[in-house]
C-alpha cells in the first residue's frame, strides 16, 4: 500500500544567500511498504515547482509506484519565495526602498498623492492606484485590458 508521510527536521541556515532559517525544515516520503525498496530518490523541483503543490505530490507518488523507490520531496530553503496554489507555501509580494521610484512614477501619472509614500504605506498606495484604474475602467476612460508594470519583492 502507497503510504505518505510528512517530517519537520531542524536544519542549517543558508550560508550561501545567508538567510537564517526559523522554520523547520519539512520533507515527503512516499513508498509503497508492501514492496522491497531498491532506492532512495530525492525529487528536485526546478524553478517554480511549488506554484502547485498537487503536481508534487502527484508526481512523487507515481515515482514511488512505478520503481519501487522512496521518493522524497524537500520543501528546500528557498522554497516559499514564489507564488503557490497553497497559500502556506506562497510567497508574499511586497514593495522594498527600490521599487519606490517606479510606484512613485506612475502613482503621479495618475495624479494620486505620493508625499508620504514608503515602504510601511506602499501597499496602500497600491491599493489606491488599483481602484483608480478600475474606476477609471469602469467609466471608459482606459481600455478594460489596460495593465500597469510595477516592480515588487517576495518574501517567504
Amino acid at each position: 500500500m502507497l503510504k505518505n508521510e510528512t517530517y519537520f527536521i531542524d536544519s542549517c541556515d543558508d550560508v550561501e544567500l545567508n538567510i537564517k532559517r526559523e522554520s523547520k525544515l519539512e520533507y515527503r516520503i512516499t513508498y509503497d511498504d508492501e514492496k522491497t525498496m531498491r532506492a532512495i530518490v530525492f525529487i528536485i523541483g526546478g524553478y517554480g515547482a511549488n506554484a502547485n503543490i498537487h503536481f508534487l505530490e502527484s508526481y512523487r507518488k507515481f515515482i514511488a509506484k512505478k520503481f519501487d523507490v522512496v521518493a522524497v520531496n524537500v520543501f528546500y530553503h528557498c522554497f516559499c519565495h514564489r507564488k503557490s496554489d497553497i497559500e502556506k507555501y506562497s510567497a508574499e509580494t511586497i514593495f522594498i526602498e527600490e521599487d519606490l521610484p517606479h510606484l512613485k512614477s506612475i502613482l503621479e501619472n495618475f495624479k494620486l498623492q505620493t508625499s508620504k509614500l514608503d515602504v510601511s504605506t506602499a501597499s496602500m498606495h497600491f491599493d489606491a492606484l488599483i481602484q483608480t484604474i478600475d474606476k477609471l475602467k469602469e467609466k471608459k476612460f482606459l481600455d478594460k485590458n489596460f495593465k500597469v508594470h510595477l516592480y515588487g519583492s517576495y518574501v517567504p
